[in-house]
């Protein structure tokens, strides 16, 4: 029952009035959505894209050109 309404939060419709776009950290779209839906929605998105992060925080080696 929860996954279900999740899933349907997810796919849900907002009202134009009722609602606003949701940017990621770049100020790229990602969502519109309105308080009925918007933990659902924003939920799919790892915090980094929702807060912002830099190279300092990707901690990944860089492969050598060859």
């Amino acid at each position: 029952m929860v996954n279900e309404r999740v899933m349907e939060l997810r796919h849900h419709q907002c009202p134009r009035d009722e609602s606003w776009v949701e940017y990621d950290a770049q100020g790229i779209f990602l969502e519109r959505v309105c308080d009925k839906c918007v933990k659902s929605k924003l939920a799919k998105y790892r915090p980094e894209i929702l807060s912002g992060y830099n190279q300092s925080d990707v901690d990944e080696p860089i492969e050598p050109d060859f």
